[in-house]
């Protein structure tokens, strides 16, 4: 049975901490570095292994973190929606009126409680037009979020329970190369290891996700529609 000679393999795992986020001083702390790093495995591989279970356990609870803060997120978004979409519903019913009224020809005319003329009935369809225009833009813009929201959720659900397997494979291959310190096994460590930390920053990093406030201030506000589409939406064309 061969000792391991990896140590390009080890630095290169070393050189990995740094990427997947583990602190400078927590790498100090276990001697590990690329100087020492084969030494270190051989003799002491405990501190290698436990600063990388640290690491997977500080993803699992960003994930968990991250994840409880999309649930809230989408709640918020939810509600957003269902307050636009009952906007939508009266401005457009509100649309339908004028449009009847416009059409009866008979001027003035009372509409929801409010005298108009027929120039007035013109102005406020158009305005009327407009609202609903920037309401369906934002249904469609959290309609949207909602649906990356809950996709995010479902991605980092899954990796969190992968996560938790892989810690388990993980505590396995490290014992298998303690025993063996064959070149099978640390290939196998550094490469399960790799894998680990890459696909958790993969998904922690992906959230597209912005703040309510963001997207209210994100929300387009509603442009200015023509005379000429207001009479032609109440001409019925």
């Amino acid at each position: 049975m061969r000792k391991i000679t990896l140590a390009s393999s080890i630095a290169s795992a070393i050189t990995l901490l740094g990427y997947w986020g583990i602190p400078a001083q927590l790498v100090g702390s276990t001697g590990i570095t690329p100087e020492t790093a084969q030494e270190q495995c051989e003799d002491n591989p405990d501190a290698f292994f436990a600063s990388v279970r640290q690491q997977a356990e500080a993803d699992l609870r960003s994930m968990t973190e991250t994840r409880s803060s999309l649930r809230t997120s989408s709640a918020d978004v939810e509600n957003l929606h269902a307050e636009v979409q009952e906007k939508l519903s009266y401005a457009s019913s509100a649309a339908q009126d004028f449009r009847a009224a416009w059409q009866a020809d008979s001027f003035p005319v009372m509409i929801r409680g409010r005298a108009y003329t027929k120039n007035d009935v013109e102005a406020q369809t158009s305005s009327l037009l407009a609202q609903i225009d920037g309401y369906n833009e934002a249904i469609a813009k959290y309609t949207r979020t909602i649906a990356d929201i809950r996709q995010h959720v479902e991605d980092l659900t899954a990796r969190i329970v992968t996560t938790e397997t892989d810690l388990g494979l993980l505590d396995t291959r490290c014992r298998m190369y303690k025993a063996t310190h064959s070149e099978s096994d640390a290939a196998a460590l550094m490469a399960a290891v790799d894998s680990l930390f890459a696909e958790n920053a993969s998904v922690i990093s992906a959230s597209p996700i912005r703040s309510v406030d963001e997207m209210i201030r994100d929300t387009a506000t509603a442009t200015p529609v023509s005379h000429s589409r207001a009479v032609s939406f109440l001409t019925g064309k």
